[in-house]
């Protein structure tokens, strides 16, 4: 029977994630660094960041199945899974994260954090920080491709609509598995952080200098190399009083 696994501020925060990426992403391959798009590719980037972070948080004090302690992080279990995945015969299933959806969500987690570290050192003009910026951006197309081939994998082999799960939260397994609640209060709250995240980046962007003041943090940021954010490209706003 279909049981209730993923809560509802894990959702959020995979289409969240997913619809930030996509967008940087398209920007970032369809126009220039210098040009007027840019910054917005930048802003993204930032809400992608924050919301890794809220799923970081989540991680250590959500339900069940949302916490890092029931990932399947041991390499050998990892082996053991892809070994299984092409073999004939029926393969273990697993309610929460099998682990590779484990170890996808660590670098998909390190990659989005990454993006916006190096990100931000573009903005110094940090010609290193560029490239890792690249191979960071590309790791992480790669990552989620391959996510989502095992999951179409998945689907076909166990005749099971995964992808649904992280619609309504539900997926196979024993009753003993599900967790109680989806946590509907929590989602919202994710929802009212992000979103207040999100309003703050909008109302402290400077389309005329290409900068951005980071909400609760009063850090100005150049977005891109075209940004003016002052020396090493950023300042206080202390400065301009």
């Amino acid at each position: 029977m279909r049981i209730l696994v993923w809560d509802l501020p894990v959702r959020l925060f995979h289409w969240l994630l997913a619809g930030s990426f996509l967008a940087a992403f398209l920007i970032a391959v369809s126009t220039d660094d210098d040009g007027t798009l840019f910054p917005v590719h930048a802003l993204f980037g930032l809400v992608m960041g924050f919301v890794v972070v809220l799923r970081l948080v989540w991680g250590f004090v959500g339900t069940t199945h949302a916490r890092f302690t029931a990932f399947a992080w041991s390499p050998v279990a990892l082996v053991a899974y892809m070994r299984a995945a092409f073999s004939p015969g029926a393969a273990r299933r697993w309610v929460g994260h099998n682990p590779g959806s484990s170890w996808a969500s660590a670098v998909i987690f390190a990659c989005a954090l990454g993006l916006g570290a190096t990100g931000i050192a573009m903005s110094s003009g940090s010609e290193v920080a560029e490239e890792v910026h690249e191979v960071l951006a590309w790791t992480l197309l790669a990552t989620v491709g391959a996510h989502l081939a095992g999951l179409a994998w998945h689907t076909l082999r166990h005749r099971e609509a995964i992808g649904l799960a992280m619609v309504d939260g539900r997926k196979v397994g024993d009753p003993g598995a599900a967790i109680r609640s989806a946590r509907p209060l929590a989602g919202l709250a994710f929802l009212a952080l992000t979103g207040a995240w999100t309003g703050g980046l909008v109302n402290g962007y400077d389309p005329a200098t290409a900068t951005v003041t980071l909400p609760g943090i009063g850090t100005r940021i150049a977005l891109g190399e075209g940004g003016e954010g002052g020396e090493g490209g950023e300042h206080h706003d202390d400065d301009d009083e």
